[in-house]
């Protein structure tokens, strides 16, 4: 048996785990968790990153990964949430045998969360301390009662994600990979480690390009040190592009779509029952010549999301704007660069 294929049984085994895990894990239960939209976080547009085609695409579209080999190097920063958040990624896509394989790193956070639990002067209503006044040793801010500046202390949380991409199959118009995604949570009070498996298949027709996600197989799931556990159930993407062109100039108007199984079923589009919920939003794609290439698309409660891209001989920039849901986060900026190791030379 070659080395990849005992590879792909490897990763297929170690997707099983959480099968094989004690139901006897309590939920971990904070919302938090959830915030960005699955483990390691979603670091892109819905709709403009889905059909991206990249180095990136250890954690996009692993099919996809032999179109980066010119360009193997490719860096990301953005910042959400009114700058609350800061999400970055490192990735890079080498060739072993005449495959691609893809490594991303990742890392979503929360910097600057003040922690007062040191700094509370919990001394009752009336101020003073020893007198067993209404709210004193109570833990709470009550009346009258002041914290002490010098003794908060701020920390933070971080979400780390390490996914390895690979092709499985390519007949024709036809590509499948998948993609393997170790994960690391620092809550401050527990840490979490887990998995994540997600298969992916894309066809190139000359009138549809599709691309289709099936993430967090069977289950993933974070483990945390407090005897807690945090499972993400399935989620199904998809994406099809109707590609025109006009001379130097390719219009491709499409539509995305995510099922969701028991989870975010506020946050999508229309809730199916109390077990599913569907999202759907149309987008389009514009390219120049290899010049120049930029990427809309709409959800409804947010708005629009949009991305341009400035393809250099040696080089892609690439920005996105992310409106947050209900625009009451504030708005994400979203900077990235494809690269060629000649520059470096």
């Amino acid at each position: 048996m070659n080395p990849l294929r005992k590879t792909r049984h490897l990763l297929i085994l170690l997707s099983m785990a959480p099968l094989l895990l004690s139901a006897g894990y309590r939920s971990y239960g904070n919302e938090h968790l959830n915030l960005l939209r699955g483990p390691g976080a979603v670091l892109y547009g819905n709709a403009y990153g889905l059909m991206q085609q990249g180095s990136e695409n250890a954690m996009i579209n692993p099919a996809a990964l032999q179109i980066s080999g010119a360009k193997p190097l490719y860096l990301y920063h953005s910042s959400w949430f009114r700058n609350e958040v800061t999400a970055s990624s490192l990735a890079y896509t080498l060739q072993y045998r005449q495959k691609a394989l893809g490594l991303m790193l990742s890392r979503v956070a929360v910097s600057d969360i003040p922690d007062s639990r040191n700094a509370l002067l919990d001394y009752g209503l009336d101020g003073i301390p020893g007198t067993g006044d209404t709210g004193e040793g109570n833990g709470i801010l009550d009346e009258n009662e002041i914290l002490d500046h010098d003794n908060i202390l701020y920390t933070g949380i971080a979400n780390y994600a390490l996914h390895l991409g690979l092709p499985l199959t390519e007949k024709g118009n036809f590509r499948s990979g998948m993609s393997l995604g170790l994960l690391y949570s620092d809550l401050m009070l527990s840490r979490g480690f887990g998995m994540t498996l997600d298969l992916y298949a894309e066809h190139r027709g000359r009138y549809v390009q599709s691309l289709y996600a099936l993430k967090n197989l069977p289950s993933a799931v974070m483990i945390f040190s407090n005897g807690s556990a945090q499972y993400y159930p399935p989620k199904l993407q998809a994406a099809w592009l109707f590609p025109l062109q006009f001379a130097a100039l390719s219009l491709s108007p499409g539509i995305s779509a995510a099922l969701s199984f028991g989870e975010d079923l506020d946050y999508y589009l229309l809730s199916l029952g109390s077990l599913m919920a569907l999202d759907i939003q149309p987008l389009l794609r514009l390219q120049f010549r290899d010049v120049i290439a930029a990427g809309i698309s709409y959800r409804l409660r947010e708005g629009l999301h949009a991305g341009i891209e400035i393809l250099l001989p040696l080089l892609d920039i690439a920005y996105a704007f992310r409106p947050s849901f209900n625009g009451d986060l504030g708005s994400s900026h979203l900077l990235s660069l494809r690269l060629s190791t000649d520059i470096f030379k």
